[in-house]
């Protein structure tokens, strides 16, 4: 670091901490406009003909995302007229609401009869006549248009199928959750009332990252707060570190404000990793200042000797780890993307406001006032030198030990989970949890099923040989692959014939008159049909359905023998069938973390060794600090291997946050070699003197930053739970690796060298 930079920090240090403090006001006025966001499309692959396809779907009929399924129990059955009342005018009044489309449950939906007359609509129930009921429902256990779709498995549960005008923003989706808790209050339904669909898990979602991102900032203040008193037992020696962080993490929360970026599930973890980075920094400043102030240094000598010995090794680490963060840009996800950049940004931001704010702050304390003692210290330095002294003596047992964990590991890779679930990142012991489950058992479940129809050679959705290939691939999947209340142009043209005629030999019109017929009194009643399945020119269509949530690798085998079946069976002439939807790109988008993952952490590997053969000038030290940040990468994929834990858009964040911790600890090992090597000490000097001024900061930082994450093992999503546990892992498995892998390399490259020689590194 600059001589002059240096002098001007210590000179002007009252000026750079009212500057800090007027930037961090500023930042804390910026991010009162940060809000809060669950946008499934974040996580779709970006430029992928997927996603280009979803989006003609969507434009061409109507997005699978705008429904909310609510139900209502009533044990042991349905058929009560005052709850059937009360479900009916829950129903009528969900529909007077502006942003509803339409309603539809049992107590509402018609069904076209054919009469001497024409066709007219009959209701499936009589509510006021409670002596058909038993009739009735037998009716219904036999229509396939109601049958789990609005009526439960045991007749015990009536579900609502609400579809709203168009996608609705965070604020409008908040709004309209509150108004359908204040229908179920008015209807009596607040104890019995079941909720489904990507608009309430959006409401929920969101209510939960507000709560959490409170809560993980309290509890890794109060966390670090509690190991920096039993570091330094003073009260400077704790307030220094901490007010730090603090103007750290609010000065990067008005970038966020600034450039007008909201919260959502993944962002929950930067109040954590903007404490836990910026505490790292501040601890090796604070660390190596106090050692020099016990040497007998004056203040202003100990923090220039600071800043210039650990404020380039400072920066390199927040470059690599920026790197690090950074390399998610190959990522085809834009949430991960944007993850990325904004986690490396936030990075140099607390590496800046250490530097300035916390180097001036620092050099206005005394030893005594930041640490209790010299006591400390001294034990300190005896456990870096028994760390050294087993480096010394063990060199075997060490090489045996990291042999077998990097064999166990790599043996362990391929079994890494990537099978995701729609549940995979709803809480534990959540309402929204049991609410899903609920659906799954009771009605038809809640992960829905697209499929595309496109007719080939000008022909329409109502061609005859295009109904009779669409009602084949339906009862396919209906019969193979348990879809349910599966909806399709060629399923209500049959269900329109066999209420107008009593052939039951044929599914379809046998012929062009009599089809044309049904399919004019169809597109006439277009208007009534709940669900949107062919466009205006009635040359593209969908086959809608409802599936159960087996996890993604379960669905990835089904498309494939959907796919199969249709190569075989499917006139392809005629009409071409394409599966797609919402939650298949958030499925896909598994398949690209496992490659992208590999090329992202490959490329930050890449650079990271571009960077410490710019520093050190020499091959072996390059070797010497990339064997070290493998390993961690290493146990992270044997973690989730083990333990089953699937990857999937949070969880695969771990490997990029280990990559740039464990680097971190290997640059401010290696620079202190380095330093003692250019003052003429042996290897086996100057390794010593590495653990005695290194070792301390880095372990201490060790425990700082676990203490930090497993603050996330308090979150009630499933993904941040998994990487609180999955990141301490591989920050025990990194500092393990610099203590004692780094030290073997060393000794391997320079055997029997003891001399500041030339030909060692």
């Amino acid at each position: 670091m600059e001589r002059s930079f240096v002098q001007n920090i210590f000179k002007y240090r009252r000026w750079w901490i009212s500057f800090s403090l007027l930037l961090a006001t500023f930042g804390a006025w910026q991010a009162s406009s940060i809000g809060f966001v669950y946008d499934l499309e974040q996580f779709f692959p970006a430029n992928d003909n997927e996603v280009r396809y979803l989006d003609k779907f969507h434009r061409e009929l109507e997005r699978d995302d705008l429904f909310v399924l609510v139900a209502f129990e009533n044990k042991p059955s349905i058929y009560d007229r005052a709850f059937l009342k009360r479900v009916h005018d829950y129903t009528l009044a969900v529909r007077k609401h502006p942003k509803v489309s339409k309603a539809e449950g049992l107590t509402t939906f018609r069904e076209p009869l054919k009469t001497p007359f024409g066709y007219r609509l009959r209701a499936l129930i009589q509510i006021k006549e409670p002596q058909t009921y038993a009739y009735d429902s037998l009716n219904i256990a036999q229509n396939p248009a109601v049958w789990r779709q609005f009526v439960s498995e045991n007749h015990d549960a009536l579900a609502v199928t609400i579809k709203m005008n168009n996608q609705l923003s965070q604020v409008e989706t908040d709004a309209f959750q509150a108004y359908l808790d204040s229908l179920a209050v008015a209807y009596h339904f607040k104890d019995v009332v079941h909720y489904g669909g990507v608009i309430t898990t959006q409401s929920v979602f969101v209510q939960k990252i507000k709560s959490e991102l409170l809560l993980f900032i309290s509890l890794s203040i109060v966390l670090v707060t509690i190991v920096l008193w039993l570091l330094y037992r003073t009260f400077w020696g704790v307030l220094v570190p901490l007010v730090t962080v603090v103007l750290a993490l609010v000065v990067f929360l008005g970038y966020l404000g600034v450039t007008r970026q909201d919260f959502n599930i993944m962002s929950t973890m930067f109040p954590t990793l903007m404490l836990i980075f910026g505490m790292s920094d501040i601890i090796h400043l604070q660390s190596k200042y106090i050692d020099g102030l016990f040497k007998g240094m004056s203040q202003r000598e100990s923090i220039l000797l600071t800043l210039k010995e650990i404020g380039l090794a400072l920066w390199l680490t927040s470059l690599t780890t920026a790197i690090g963060f950074a390399s998610l840009l190959s990522s085809s996800t834009p949430a991960i993307q944007q993850f990325g950049i904004n986690a490396a940004i936030g990075v140099l931001i607390a590496y800046a406001v250490v530097v300035v704010f916390g180097s001036a702050t620092l050099a206005f304390f005394s030893s005594t006032q930041l640490q209790k003692s010299k006591e400390g210290s001294l034990r300190w330095e005896k456990f870096s030198l028994k760390l050294f002294q087993i480096n010394q003596k063990h060199p075997k047992k060490i090489a045996a030990i990291v042999l077998c964990i990097i064999v166990f590991s790599l043996l362990s890779l391929p079994l890494i989970n990537t099978n995701s679930y729609l549940l995979g990142d709803i809480p534990e012991r959540s309402r929204l949890r049991y609410d899903f489950h609920f659906f799954e058992t009771s009605f038809s479940g809640v992960r829905p099923f697209e499929m595309a129809i496109e007719p080939k050679n000008q022909r329409s959705i109502f061609d005859v040989d295009v109904l009779k290939e669409t009602l084949k691939l339906s009862q396919y999947l209906e019969q193979n692959h348990h879809i349910q209340s599966l909806y399709s142009p060629a399923k209500i043209v049959s269900r329109f014939y066999q209420l107008s005629t009593s052939d039951s030999t044929n599914p379809l019109p046998p012929d062009a008159a009599s089809l044309s017929e049904l399919t004019t009194q169809i597109e006439k009643s277009e208007g009534r049909l709940f669900f949107k399945l062919w466009n205006k020119e009635g040359n593209y269509g969908r086959i809608s359905g409802r599936i159960k949530d087996a996890g993604s690798d379960s669905l990835t085998i089904q498309i494939a023998e959907i796919k199969a079946w249709m190569a075989s069976n499917i006139r392809t002439d005629i009409v071409s069938f394409r599966p797609t939807g919402s939650v298949l790109l958030v499925d896909k988008n598994h398949e690209y973390l496992r490659k992208n993952l590999f090329y992202s952490l490959a490329f930050a590997f890449v650079l990271v060794a571009l960077i410490f053969a710019w520093l050190f000038k020499d091959w072996r030290m390059v070797v010497v600090s990339i064997i070290p940040n493998l390993i961690p990468m290493l146990v992270a994929g044997a973690a989730l291997a083990v333990t089953g834990i699937e990857l999937k858009a949070v969880t695969s964040v771990i490997f990029t946050v280990s990559f740039g911790i464990a680097v971190d600890d290997t640059i401010h090992f290696l620079t202190r070699f380095k330093l003692q090597r250019q003052k003429g000490e042996s290897v086996e000097q100057a390794l010593r003197e590495t653990f005695v001024v290194s070792a301390k900061a880095i372990t201490i930082t060790t425990l700082l930053l676990v203490v930090g994450f497993i603050s996330l093992v308090f979150s009630s999503f499933t993904g941040t739970y998994y990487v609180g546990i999955l990141i301490c892992v591989t920050l025990i498995s990194a500092w393990l690796a610099d203590i004692f892998v780094i030290p073997q390399l060393l000794y391997f490259f320079n055997r029997g060298s003891r001399l500041a020689d030339k030909t060692d590194v």
